[in-house]
């Protein structure tokens, strides 16, 4: 399961345009439009991306739920 958060932040101001949790990364990938491959990248810990560096650039916030034990 993750969680993906799509968000737009101006000065003190900001505006969530999606907030749901999804069971695969496809499915992340099918909502927002983009490919697999664009949103494991997004997802990934790695650095800033080029195209994440302008003014109005949506801020995507990929995260995994971590799995609970369930009562066996």
């Amino acid at each position: 399961m993750f969680n993906c958060k799509v968000y737009q932040e101006c000065g003190s101001a900001s505006m969530t345009l999606l907030n749901r949790d999804f069971k695969n990364l496809k499915e992340i990938a099918a909502e927002l439009g983009l490919t697999y491959q664009q949103v494991a990248d997004i997802s990934s810990r790695g650095g800033m991306k080029n195209y994440q560096k302008f003014k109005y650039y949506p801020k995507i916030e990929i995260t995994k739920i971590p799995k609970t034990k369930s009562t066996e």
